[in-house]
């Protein structure tokens, strides 16, 4: 990755609390806590999620294989959604603690040089993975939660709108 790519990931690795945000802001907290289908997560579990893999997943582990270190602990997202009540939380709270924690993550990553993103660690189930690795899936992940969160959204909006003619606008997904 070079400096160029580089300063556009980053770019928007630093705008994606936005985007996310002007997508729920205006959602009502019952919606955002409102499940698609059974094994899936709401809106509101989704976001913290987001917040959760910022603070114990992306950025620790990128700056342990910036380092050559070793992963510093496991992780459980599946585990967590329920064990933290996620879909308990205030939606106004997590985005804000997201939204802080990213500019943390932000400021971490304008400060590495850009030679360690080649220095590695060995993960238990992956093999060897670089600190560019981590930093690349982690704007893969939110690309793909932003999906998650999207898709979850408009299913149940598609709920709220029936008996009104939705077809016009494409087929939404079914939950």
């Amino acid at each position: 990755m070079d400096r160029n790519e580089y300063g556009r990931l980053l770019q928007q690795h630093a705008s994606f609390p936005h985007v996310v945000s002007h997508l729920v802001e205006v959602v009502d907290d019952e919606l955002l806590r409102a499940r698609e289908a059974e094994r899936r997560w709401s809106p509101l579990e989704i976001l913290a999620h987001l917040r959760d893999e910022e603070v114990e997943d992306f950025r620790p582990r990128a700056h342990a294989a910036a380092a050559g270190e070793p992963i510093p602990w496991a992780i459980a997202p599946e585990v967590w959604v329920i064990e933290r009540r996620y879909n308990e939380m205030d939606p106004a709270s997590v985005l804000a603690e997201f939204t802080t924690e990213r500019e943390k993550s932000c400021a971490w990553l304008r400060e590495l040089d850009l030679a360690r993103l080649e220095s590695a660690l060995e993960h238990p189930g992956l093999g060897k993975l670089r600190c560019g690795d981590f930093v690349a899936a982690w704007r893969m992940h939110d690309l793909l939660h932003l999906r998650q969160l999207s898709t979850a959204i408009a299913v149940l909006t598609s709920r709220t709108l029936a008996g009104w003619r939705i077809d016009y606008a494409g087929k939404v997904p079914q939950g």
